[in-house]
């Protein structure tokens, strides 16, 4: 079989052709530390990368959810214990107006502080949060958690005590809220108490040694106890809840080193056998060019 010249070239430019490329494919990935620029490089490792990729897409998004629920438990969690701090002090005004020593005058003094207080208790449970949201309203988060109806002198729970909930792992929901129901109870009756036994320490006609207001200030200081334990449940449930977001957190992180690690062990180039492939491919293009020139060069009339 006769080889002809124009099939020995053919033969040498693509042989240089070919080890150019693979070098140029080298070189690139050398230069971006990644093995494979195309999916077509390795098929099976591009397709586990992309699984990778998509979960930790999904834990960016958990560690965003995290922070904003953590936030808004602390956010919680401070009204609250400063509503617990307002109704001890209530409590202690309550212990005072009971001993049955005081005059109409002390009694009236403790109702405007009591009625202040009263105001502040209001202002924590009708709490917002930087968007504006209540926190304690349930879902019905543009609603005020207690609404205060003056024509019949009540208060009212107008959120729900329902529960907003956000992914913070893999089927994982954590409650974001606590409500004001699950604090005062559907009726809101400490409130309404404490509101209607000012109104009675007000009145310019109260009768100190009448037993009925000795009552009404012991039925308010019965309801104030069992929402103050209300008000300390929660606070329980608010910290439990952010150390499930903690250890959910340090989860999360550890499945991200991992997601780390096993993307770097698939797309990542191991240079020590990239360098010596690259002298390989060097050396192959050099001799193929000196063996291409040798040929080239080659005459009948060097023979003779």
């Amino acid at each position: 079989m006769r080889i002809t010249n124009a099939q020995i070239t053919a033969m040498m430019h693509n042989s240089m052709n070919s080890n150019s490329a693979e070098l140029g494919k080298l070189m690139q990935q050398m230069a971006t530390g990644q093995r494979m620029m195309l999916p077509s490089d390795d098929p099976i490792a591009s397709v586990r990368v992309l699984r990778v990729q998509r979960e930790e897409a999904s834990l960016t998004q958990y560690r965003s959810n995290i922070a904003n629920v953590s936030s808004s438990l602390s956010t919680q969690e401070a009204n609250l214990q400063s509503m617990s701090d307002s109704m001890l002090n209530v409590r202690d005004l309550l212990l005072w107006a009971a001993n049955g020593t005081n005059a109409s005058e002390d009694l009236s003094a403790m109702a405007g502080e009591l009625e202040n207080i009263e105001k502040t208790i209001l202002s924590f449970a009708n709490v917002r949060d930087e968007e504006g949201r209540y926190l304690f309203s349930g879902t019905l988060s543009d609603t005020p958690a207690l609404t205060y109806d003056g024509v019949s002198g009540t208060y009212t729970a107008t959120g729900n005590d329902k529960h907003r909930q956000a992914a913070v792992a893999n089927g994982v929901l954590v409650d974001e809220n606590v409500t004001v129901s699950e604090v005062f109870g559907p009726g809101v009756d400490m409130l309404n108490r404490l509101h209607g036994l000012v109104a009675t320490l007000k009145d310019p006609a109260l009768n100190v040694g009448d037993p009925a207001v000795r009552q009404q200030i012991v039925d308010t200081l019965d309801s104030l106890d069992a929402s103050h334990g209300g008000v300390l449940g929660a606070i329980t449930e608010l910290g439990g809840r952010q150390n499930t977001l903690t250890l959910l957190t340090n989860s999360n992180d550890e499945v991200s080193l991992v997601n780390q690690k096993i993307s770097g062990e698939l797309s990542q180039l191991d240079y020590a056998g990239a360098t010596i492939d690259l002298n390989n491919y060097q050396l192959a293009l050099q001799a193929t060019q000196k063996t291409y020139l040798k040929i080239n060069d080659l005459s009948l009339f060097s023979l003779l």
